[in-house]
């Protein structure tokens, strides 16, 4: 997966995965701390915290608290990109990871001071989500700069796993902390605070600003001044594999795999001869990529399942919490620990068949029964094995599915007649179907307090919707398919 014949470049991308990885884990472990936090600060009924509570922190700000990060979040996302394409994806990152380590340390410090105000949590989630946006876009580009280009696409699989190894340890350090040493509430995120403020520290040493294009230019030979692994060096001026800017990392938000599976398209049909160059078509603005085909029922798709994963993800600590049930941090990870084999079964599926749509649909609709068993657990006494078992299952089906459908979706879009052969029209039609599914996501943060009680129902409704917006996607997955069938019969 890392192996190279350039002395010390597998060592590098090693070192680059590892500490991109864990980097992201720390970071995203201060959104699962979080999460369970304000679920015991919004619990009304639950008098265990009663000293460490806030004053009018309820669910309805919750759900405020929460839309305005996410909101921010998205936007930030966005519109940062071209900073980071001028300072680089390194220090873009690093400005992103201290500033939200530090946000996090004073979300923890000042809180249980100013309990009298009410806009200073929410001024701070906002910078926290400002602060955040760096991350993702700053390390995806690090990360395509290091790896070859034919294992790219399982690297990526396994790095997408960072998300649900942050949440594994913000639930971690939440039933640590607070449920068997029954310290403070906010122990969790004075925790992953310092751990994203110490993983950066160590990142300002352990990763190098510069990419394996410009590591394998190193070695020459002293006589010619060529290249020595000139075969390897090619591989990263390909366009596909050249040097990632931030601000085209920046539209592609919870991407992992995206646009460069693409590129297997091509592969699978190697006797195609080249293609003549065509005049640059021109790029397109946002509304008009509204009414490109599909386009609309694949945001809309996106954005409810965005939508369910954001859900679980600020709101299952609390809704677990209402049922009186004991160890909710542990249940809470199991949804993790499914998301994470579910979401590399269905990358080696769309890695290896090229069929990815096929498995999204119905994993989503058998995801479905699965929450809605999960919605009515309630009435059965001590269901707690049922529960490790449905929301494990749940993570395994919807948090798979929510991995990979943008990356499905973008290699849609990238096959659609309209879009080929122009980047900069891709790009824009991307950011449409991701940043609507950003601000729907954000959107849904302020009707949950309102179902809270039918927390899996309204998600399966989401689920269910996506699934339906989705098969168009199916349909012309299976027309590539048996053309390309077609298309090596009729080589042989």
């Amino acid at each position: 997966m890392f192996d190279s014949a350039v002395p010390g470049l597998k060592a590098k991308r090693i070192q680059v995965f590892i500490c991109c990885f864990m980097q992201y884990a720390m970071l995203h472990s201060c959104r699962s701390t979080w999460s369970f936090t304000s679920g015991l600060l919004a619990k009304q009924d639950d008098h265990d915290h009663d000293d460490e509570k806030i004053d009018d922190f309820d669910k309805k700000y919750l759900g405020y608290v929460n839309f305005s990060f996410l909101f921010v979040y998205g936007s930030s996302m966005l519109f940062l990109g071209q900073i980071g394409d001028r300072i680089g994806p390194k220090l873009f990152m690093l400005c992103g990871t201290f500033s939200t380590g530090i946000i996090q340390f004073m979300i923890a410090a000042l809180l249980p001071v100013e309990k009298h105000n009410r806009w200073l949590l929410l001024v701070l989630q906002i910078l926290n989500g400002i602060s955040q946006a760096p991350a993702w876009p700053g390390l995806m580009a690090i990360m395509n700069n290091w790896q070859s280009k034919p294992n790219k696409m399982i690297v990526m699989g396994y790095f997408a796993a960072c998300t649900n190894v942050g949440n594994i340890l913000g639930d971690l350090f939440a039933a640590l902390l607070i449920e068997q040493l029954g310290m403070s509430v906010m122990a969790p995120i004075y925790v992953s605070s310092i751990g994203v403020l110490i993983m950066s520290i160590i990142n300002i040493y352990m990763i190098e600003a510069s990419s394996a294009k410009e590591y394998i230019a190193q070695f020459k030979n002293p006589l010619t001044k060529s290249l020595v692994y000139k075969q390897a060096h090619d591989e990263y001026m390909s366009r596909a594999a050249s040097v990632i800017s931030v601000s085209e990392q920046s539209y592609l938000t919870d991407l992992s795999q995206t646009l460069l599976t693409v590129d297997r398209d091509s592969q699978m049909n190697p006797h195609v001869p080249p293609k003549p160059k065509k005049n640059k078509k021109d790029s397109i603005n946002m509304i008009s990529a509204w009414k490109l085909p599909n386009v609309a029922l694949y945001a809309f798709a996106f954005g409810c399942i965005k939508a369910v994963f954001y859900i679980l993800a600020f709101w299952l600590p609390s809704y677990l919490k209402g049922e009186n049930l004991e160890g909710v941090a542990w249940i809470t990870q199991m949804i993790e620990w499914g998301t994470i084999p579910g979401g590399i079964l269905i990358c080696y599926a769309g890695v290896h068949w090229n069929l990815r749509a096929s498995l999204i649909v119905p994993s989503l609709w058998i995801g479905t029964v699965v929450m809605v068993s999960i919605n009515f657990l309630s009435k059965l006494e001590q269901p707690y094995a049922l529960y490790y078992i449905l929301v494990f299952l749940t993570g395994l089906l919807i948090g798979g599915v929510y991995n990979n459908v943008s990356g499905a979706i973008v290699i849609e879009l990238s096959n659609m007649k309209e879009l080929k052969g122009n980047k900069k029209s891709t790009a824009t039609v991307t950011s449409v179907v991701m940043g609507y599914g950003a601000v729907f996501a954000a959107i849904n943060q302020l009707i949950v307090p309102y179902l809270e009680s039918i927390l899996f129902l309204y998600c399966s409704l989401n689920a269910i919707v996506a699934g339906c917006f989705l098969i168009p996607l199916i349909i012309n997955e299976y027309k590539r398919y048996k053309e390309q069938k077609l298309k090596v019969g009729d080589a042989q």
